[in-house]
């Protein structure tokens, strides 16, 4: 049985589980406590085949939003972005976008890094309009709030080469 619950961080999960949150605990033993899912049904613990699979953008912020009861009820992995072997991804805008983060990000704005859903279109003029309509806006922004600004230099020439359009204009 997997449970998955898309954007964690969006969500007040207190209110969206209900007391059965409180069996996430992994300290807690059984006799603990008894949660009542239903008039006929009360629960000690969550079924052992039970598999809960969290996903959050931290491009939205950091994952100090999400309250510390949820933090340390679960294991928390950050996972790279990754080219797709798909026919409509733009391998080589992604791998320009991921390397200047790998070169200039720090550890915290790797998390910023656009993942591979901005680098799919079905043509190149669909994905230039991409680059100039959603990452240079998303990068321009970064660097508006102070975020990897050693690296203007090599966004700014890839915008320039790729879209023909200046982060100094």
């Amino acid at each position: 049985m997997v449970l998955i619950i898309d954007e964690i961080n969006r969500a007040n999960l207190s209110n969206v589980l209900g007391p059965v949150f409180y069996l996430f605990e992994h300290k807690m033993k059984v006799a603990d406590v008894s949660i009542k899912i239903s008039p006929e049904l009360d629960i000690k613990e969550l079924p052992s085949n039970l598999f809960v699979i969290a996903t959050m953008n931290t491009a939205d912020r950091s994952l100090a939003v999400v309250d510390f009861a949820l933090r340390r009820r679960f294991a928390w992995y950050t996972i790279k972005p990754k080219p797709l072997s798909i026919s409509s991804f733009y391998k080589d805008d992604f791998n320009k976008i991921a390397e200047i983060f790998d070169w200039y990000a720090t550890s915290n704005e790797l998390n910023l890094q656009p993942g591979p859903g901005y680098f799919i279109a079905t043509s190149d003029e669909e994905m230039k309009n991409r680059i100039m309509y959603e990452i240079f806006p998303l990068i321009k922004e970064y660097l508006q709030e102070g975020l990897i600004t050693s690296a203007v230099e090599e966004f700014n020439s890839y915008f320039t080469d790729r879209i023909n359009q200046s982060l100094f204009a």
